[in-house]
C-alpha cells in the first residue's frame, strides 16, 4: 500500500527555505547585540527567537545545533562592554552556550515527540476502523493529490451487496477474510491504491499507466471468485459485487464529487447482482430530479398540487360507457406535470403511496355521488398497490367513506397488476375474495406482463382481466392475435369480462371485435378526462348511439 504520510519535494524546499531565514535572523540578533554595547544588555536573549524557531522546524537536532551555534556568537567572538573592551568571562558564556543548547535541544524533543503523536494520530485517521487499509479520507487526500499534478486516473468503487446478510447470518468473522482476500486479488491487478469505506465498499484508484486491461481483470476476479459459490473458512457462499467507474480526464471536480460519481455508477443494474458499470451523467440527473420530487411530493396533496383524471371504458359489444378508471396526475407548482410513472414509484418507496390512495378514493367517491345525482351510471375503477390490499385499516376506511357517501361497493373496481399476484400469494388471494364478499369488483392489471398468465387465472378471484398495452401495440402480428384469442378465449370460460388498453387505431379495434373482446379503454375513444370533460364526453357519446 502507497505510504499515507512522506515528504515531498515542496516540503525539501520550504525547509531549505526556512533554514536560511533562521541563519539571517541568527547574524541579525547577534549583529544587534554587537551595536548596542555587548552582551552586558538583556537583547542577547533575543537568540531565544532563533533557537525555538529552529527546533519547531527542525526538531531536536536542529534545535541543539542553532543553540551551539547562538551561544558561539555571542560567547568569546562579542565583548561584555564594546565600548571599553571588555571581555566576557568565559564561565559566563559557556554557561549560555549550556543553556541555549539544552533550551534548542529540549524544546525540540518535545516538538519531535509532539509531532510523532499527532502523525500516528493523523495515520489512524486515515486508516479503516475495519480493515488494514486506508480509508475515505485518505482517498480524498490523493485524488486531490493527482488532480494537483494534472494526471488522469480512474476511479472504481466496489460495492459488497450481500456482505451485510453474511455477516449477519453466516459468520461475522468471514466478512474480514472476503475483504482481504479482494483486496490481495484486486492488488494484483491494478497496484496498491486500494481504499475501504465502511465495511462492504472498497476503492480502487487507477493511475494513468496501470489503466490498459483493467476491466478485463476486474471481470475475471468477480467472475471466477465472487460471482459464483466460493469456499471460505468451510463455508461455500456466493459474493456479489458491484463496481462504478467514474473516468476523470481532467474535469473541474472537487475529489468528494469525483468518488460520488463512482458510487453513483454501481446504483445501475439489479441490486444483488455482480457487474460493471461506467457513471453516467444522466442517471445522476435522474437521481438528483427524484430526490428533488420527493420533497415536494410530500407537500402535494397540502398544496392541492394532486388531481384525478378519468379515462371511459367502452363496451365494444353493446357500444356504450361502462365506467372510468381514476387516475391520479400530479401538476407540481401549477405549471409543471410530473407522470406518474416517477411519483408513484417513488410514493412507494417513501411510504406516502397510503396518503395518494386516499386522495384518489376519497375524490373519487365524492365525483361518483356528483354523477349519480345527474343520472350517470358509470363504475369506477381504482388502482391498487399490495400494501394497500394487505392494510385491514386501508380496507376499513374505505368501507366507511363508502358508507358516508351512501354509494354502492359494487360500482367500485379495484385493480391490481398481475406482477402483483406473481408468487400466487394465499394470504393476498384471500384478500381478494374477501373484498368480492363485501362487493367490490376485482381487475387483473397489465395481464400478459408477470407470471401467471394463463396457467393459476383459474385460482385468482376476479372478475375482469386487463390485456396489456404491449400486446395490443402489436396486435397486428398473427403470433399476438393468436396469444391475446386465447387470453380472451380462457377469461370467457370462466365468465370473465375482458378489457383491452391502449387502443389508439381503428384497426386494433377491429381485430379486438372480430376477437370477441368485451371493453377497451385508450385514445381512439378519449385521453384521460377531466371530471367536467368526462360528462360531456358521456352525454356525446350517448347521444351519438341512441
Amino acid at each position: 500500500m502507497n505510504s499515507i504520510i512522506g515528504p515531498t519535494a515542496k516540503n525539501s524546499r520550504n525547509r531549505l527555505i526556512k533554514i536560511l531565514l533562521i541563519s539571517i535572523l541568527i547574524v541579525a540578533v547577534a549583529y544587534f547585540v554587537y551595536i548596542t554595547g555587548g552582551t552586558k544588555t538583556v537583547f542577547a536573549q533575543l537568540l531565544y527567537i532563533p533557537i525555538i524557531l529552529s527546533s519547531l522546524f527542525g526538531g531536536a537536532l536542529l534545535g541543539l545545533i542553532v543553540g551551539v551555534v547562538c551561544g558561539i556568537l555571542v560567547g568569546p567572538f562579542i565583548p561584555l562592554d564594546v565600548s571599553n573592551g571588555i571581555m566576557q568571562d568565559p564561565v559566563n558564556w559557556i554557561s549560555r552556550l549550556l543553556i541555549f543548547s539544552l533550551i534548542g535541544f529540549a524544546t525540540g524533543y518535545m516538538i519531535d515527540r509532539i509531532n510523532k503523536l499527532n502523525a500516528e494520530r493523523q495515520e489512524r485517521n486515515l486508516k479503516s476502523p475495519f480493515y488494514d487499509l486506508p480509508n475515505a479520507q485518505k482517498l480524498l487526500y490523493d485524488i486531490e493529490e493527482r488532480i494537483e499534478s494534472g494526471s488522469n486516473f480512474k476511479l472504481l468503487s466496489i460495492k459488497l451487496t450481500n456482505l451485510q446478510e453474511i455477516e449477519k447470518y453466516v459468520d461475522n468473522s468471514l466478512v474480514f477474510t472476503i475483504v482481504e482476500n479482494l483486496a490481495e486479488k484486486l492488488g494484483h491487478c491494478c497496484g496498491n491504491d486500494i481504499y475501504s469505506h465502511e465495511k462492504d465498499e472498497m476503492i480502487l484508484l487507477v493511475c494513468e499507466n496501470c489503466q490498459h486491461g483493467y476491466e478485463e481483470k476486474i471481470k475475471k476476479v468477480i467472475e471466477q471468485y465472487f460471482a459464483h459459490p466460493v469456499s471460505i473458512n468451510g463455508y461455500k457462499i456466493r459474493v456479489s459485487l458491484k463496481v462504478g467507474i467514474y473516468i476523470h480526464k481532467g474535469e473541474v471536480n472537487t475529489p468528494i464529487e469525483i468518488y460520488n460519481k463512482a458510487r453513483i455508477a454501481y446504483e445501475q443494474g439489479e441490486v444483488k447482482e455482480s457487474g460493471i458499470y461506467y457513471y453516467d451523467v444522466n442517471l445522476e440527473n435522474r437521481r438528483r430530479e427524484i430526490h428533488d420530487i420527493t420533497g415536494a411530493l410530500l407537500e402535494s396533496i397540502e398544496k392541492n398540487e394532486l388531481f384525478v383524471m378519468y379515462q371511459p371504458k367502452i363496451d365494444i359489444v353493446n357500444n356504450k360507457i361502462t365506467g372510468v378508471e381514476a387516475l391520479v396526475r400530479w401538476k407540481r407548482n401549477g405549471n409543471e406535470l410530473i407522470g406518474p410513472n416517477i411519483f408513484i414509484p417513488i410514493a412507494e418507496e417513501i411510504g406516502f403511496i397510503n396518503k395518494v390512495s386516499k386522495f384518489v378514493f376519497d375524490n373519487v367517491t365524492s365525483q361518483m355521488k356528483t354523477w349519480q345525482s345527474k343520472g350517470m351510471d358509470l363504475k369506477c375503477s381504482i388502482n391498487a398497490s399490495v400494501g394497500e390490499f394487505a392494510d385491514d385499516s386501508y380496507i376499513l376506511w374505505a368501507k366507511d367513506i363508502i358508507t358516508s357517501k351512501n354509494l354502492n361497493r359494487s360500482d367500485f373496481e379495484i385493480e391490481i397488476t398481475e406482477r402483483a399476484l406473481a408468487y400466487n400469494d394465499r394470504k393476498l388471494l384471500d384478500k381478494m375474495e374477501f373484498l368480492k364478499e363485501l362487493g367490490y369488483q376485482i381487475s387483473i392489471d397489465d395481464f400478459g406482463t408477470g407470471y401467471n398468465s394463463l396457467m393459476s387465472i383459474s385460482e385468482i378471484p376476479f372478475d375482469k382481466m386487463k390485456i396489456d398495452k404491449y400486446f395490443i401495440d402489436r396486435i397486428n402480428i398473427i403470433e399476438i392475435q393468436e396469444l391475446v384469442k386465447h387470453f380472451i378465449e380462457y377469461a370467457h370460460a370462466f365468465d370473465k369480462i375482458v378489457i383491452a388498453e391502449g387502443v389508439e387505431t381503428k384497426e386494433q379495434l377491429d381485430v379486438l371485435k372480430r376477437l370477441k373482446c368485451d371493453e377497451v379503454q385508450g385514445y381512439y375513444y378519449s385521453k384521460p378526462l377531466l371530471h367536467e370533460e368526462l360528462e360531456k364526453f358521456y352525454v356525446n357519446f350517448n347521444k351519438a348511439n341512441m
